[in-house]
């Protein structure tokens, strides 16, 4: 599938960071995940309302610098710690409200640009 932002609208439009890794690549990595987190209801995102569609493209553009700020394409696949320790310090992986994981390759401010438009929701129906 095709990133659902091309680099001119990270880099004109959202004004995105810098990225060390390849551009067009993270965008399409981030677009995935951005269709994981919605149940892949995004086929088409120019059906949606033209809200939901920025939502969407911002979401795409912040998961890409979190991608890259933590770690880069390789952190994908890396499949993240659970918990760490160095010396007194002690990490645990987070946890959602309810107590069930989260993937570790989730950005908070993706996953608040999906749920203001309610793309995170998941109870019956179709868009």
């Amino acid at each position: 599938m095709a990133a659902l932002v091309d680099e001119s609208y990270y880099r004109d439009v959202y004004n995105g960071a810098e990225v060390s890794d390849d551009l067009s690549t993270l965008l399409d990595r981030a677009s995935d995940i951005v269709r994981q987190h919605t149940l892949y209801r995004l086929d088409n995102i120019e059906a949606l309302p033209p809200f939901m569609q920025e939502n969407v493209k911002k979401a795409v553009c912040s998961q890409a610098e979190f991608i890259d700020a933590n770690g880069g394409l390789d952190m994908l696949n890396s499949g993240g710690a659970a918990s760490f320790s160095i010396g007194k310090f002690s990490m645990s992986g987070g946890t959602s409200g309810n107590g069930s994981k989260r993937s570790p390759a989730a950005s908070p401010l993706m996953l608040s640009y999906l749920e203001a438009v309610g793309l995170l929701y998941r109870g019956g129906g179709a868009l």
